[in-house]
């Protein structure tokens, strides 16, 4: 109970409505802070770089899955790895190797090429000798 007069006059006095929020203005400024909240947030998000991106994964994805993707990406690395690799040495043997077997081939093929040519010359010139004999001949 109140002690005197007075204090139930300041109870019910418009003196403390003031200070008195009501759950409407309390939800306005839950409402005016999230806006912030969510300003400041679109101001990060466009700050934000690709890495920070991709950091930020880590605290989505769980661990046993993180851990089955990094499984996953490392074994098809290490597989394109090998294939390239192994590719690299297959086409190095197939390369040497062909040098090696058709190199003294393509050197044969060009010397008999040049075998002919000159067979050829020397027959042209045999024949515009004889030609030109016979044309001396007939002038004679």
């Amino acid at each position: 109970m109140p002690a005197n007069k007075q204090e139930i006059i300041d109870l019910r006095g418009d003196d403390r409505d003031e200070d008195y929020e009501t759950e409407d203005e309390e939800i306005d400024e839950e409402f005016d802070t999230a806006n912030e909240c969510m300003r400041k947030q679109d101001e990060d998000f466009e700050n934000e770089t690709l890495f920070e991106r991709f950091a930020a994964l880590a605290d989505i994805i769980p661990p046993t899955r993180r851990h089955a993707i990094y499984s996953t990406v490392s074994k098809t690395l290490a597989t394109g790895f090998s294939t390239a690799q192994f590719a690299g040495k297959g086409l190095w043997v197939v390369a040497t190797s062909a040098l090696l077997v058709l190199m003294p081939v393509a050197l044969e093929m060009e010397r008999e090429s040049f075998a002919i040519q000159q067979e050829n010359a020397q027959r042209l010139q045999a024949t515009q000798a004889a030609h030109v004999q016979n044309e001396v001949t007939q002038s004679a």
